[in-house]
């Protein structure tokens, strides 16, 4: 390294501040034990899920110290009370059986506080940049000891001095979903957002959670059949072939479909489908499209099949219901397939968001969701191996309503996919048009093209 490039190092180096420990307020309701249900048990072989709020905060680090953090960590103790498991530990005995959470006196949630040199508004931004620079903005699950033990949550504050800071979340797949996630930081937000003078009264937004497992019904036997393929898969790596964490010249992106856009494209798939897709479908039938033309470039294989996988929301699908406020994993896993030179061909998207289309269709029929429901665990080992594309997030959740009185967030990324195969998706800001934001992580040739094929693709609709 040259000492222009050791200057540029030192530059962008991220500090660390504090190193510390929030507990939950004293009086939570929550159980003491809460054990995992077949839904948290297909999220067991991911990484955790790692997103960074970036906010606009042009203070210097005297006050962020001193004014702002005390703030955070106040609201973050109530909210804990509330969600007092995300204090706990993810305890996974021996061969699998019956993992749980478990809470104890004495539990706390690691916080960190770093000050970076990096630019806040190139991080922030939607142009291609080095992924691993979003690294040191997410704090990392350390394991225990004896039977696997680990910590559920963990926070990152990196303050951005004189223009904002970056709040990194790491929390346990398989102990809550997007929308448990979502539920947790809106309570912590608004609880910190409203509090004055000192005062704080814990805000859960759309009630507290619920941690009543018994809405959890397995009539077949899905938790006895997941944890016994999970052991059999203890020693599978297939998952690993979605890893991009460690490769080189690796890029991070976001690109955004305005709702002007998102209308024309669905005007195109009607008119040549009569299908009436929603915006989710079409936007990613169209990413979905330029990536499988961005990675076969000038093979086509008209018999190669692609695959495109996402999650759907069971809480309503269940019968009865669960809660919205239901506290853990309540998601189905969908698999959409399409033929390669379909994709690849010049109405790639509209095939592709036919394809998701209609897979979304099927999941209003009795049952639809649970369809298959056996082979998750091995479907999503199975298809990680095949490059499927996946997606992370759902504009529904609303993580950029997550307001701790700074603002809405400048940006919102999901650091994870990087580990993960997927695509991220958010509702995109009224100020680009509206519509959805996705985020890519691809090798830098890759993206290359898939930017082209992207913004072909829009001038086409």
């Amino acid at each position: 390294m040259g000492p222009a490039e050791h200057q540029q190092a030192q530059k962008l180096e991220t500090k660390i501040l504090e190193h510390c420990l929030v507990a939950p307020a004293a009086g939570s309701a929550a159980p003491v034990t809460l054990p995992l249900t077949y839904f948290d048990y297909v999220f067991l072989p991911f990484h955790p899920v790692q997103r960074v709020f970036f906010y606009e905060l042009p203070c210097s680090r005297s006050l962020f110290l001193s004014g702002h953090l005390p703030r955070l960590k106040l609201s973050l103790s109530l909210a804990l009370r509330e969600f007092r498991p995300l204090a706990g530990s993810l305890v996974l005995p021996p061969h699998c059986a019956s993992p749980e959470v478990r809470c104890s006196d004495g539990d706390a949630v690691a916080f960190t506080v770093a000050e970076s040199g990096d630019e806040l508004y190139f991080l922030s931004g939607n142009r291609a940049r080095d992924a691993a620079r979003l690294h040191p903005l997410v704090p990392l699950l350390l394991h225990g000891e004896g039977a696997k033990r680990s910590p559920v949550l963990a926070l990152q504050a990196t303050l951005f001095p004189g223009a904002g800071m970056a709040l990194g979340v790491t929390v346990q797949h398989a102990v809550a979903d997007g929308s448990t996630s979502a539920h947790f930081l809106k309570t912590w937000a608004t609880t910190c957002r409203l509090g004055r003078n000192g005062v704080f009264g814990v805000s859960c937004v759309g009630g507290p959670p619920s941690y009543d497992r018994t809405v959890i019904r397995d009539p077949t036997g899905l938790g006895r059949t997941f944890l016994a393929d999970l052991e059999m898969l203890r020693e599978d790596r297939r998952m690993e072939a979605w890893d991009l964490a460690g490769h080189s010249d690796i890029l991070r992106a976001s690109f955004v479909v305005t709702y002007q856009q998102i209308q024309q494209l669905g005007l195109r798939v009607t008119g040549k489908s009569s299908l009436k897709c929603s915006p989710y479908a079409l936007a990613c039938g169209f990413v979905w499209a330029c990536l499988v033309k961005a990675r076969v470039v000038d093979d086509v294989g008209g018999y190669t099949t692609e695959h495109f996988g996402f999650v759907t929301g069971c809480r309503e699908r269940m019968e009865p219901s669960a809660p919205a406020t239901y506290f853990g994993n309540c998601l189905g896993i969908c698999c959409v397939e399409a033929n390669r030179s379909d994709l690849a061909g010049e109405d790639g998207a509209v095939a592709a968001s036919t394809a998701i289309c209609k897979t979304i269709r099927r999941l209003e029929e009795r049952g639809g969701a649970f369809r298959g429901a056996e082979n998750w665990v091995r479907d999503i080992f199975r298809l990680a191996a095949m490059g499927i594309l996946t997606v992370a997030g759902s504009p529904k959740l609303g993580m950029y309503q997550v307001d701790f009185g700074w603002g809405r967030p400048r940006k919102v990324e999901v650091v994870s996919i990087e580990r993960t195969g997927a695509m991220s998706i958010a509702e995109a800001k009224e100020e680009e048009g509206g519509g959805l934001e996705i985020g890519l992580v691809l090798p830098r040739e890759e993206m290359s093209r898939f930017r082209g094929f992207f913004a072909e693709g829009l001038k086409q609709l």
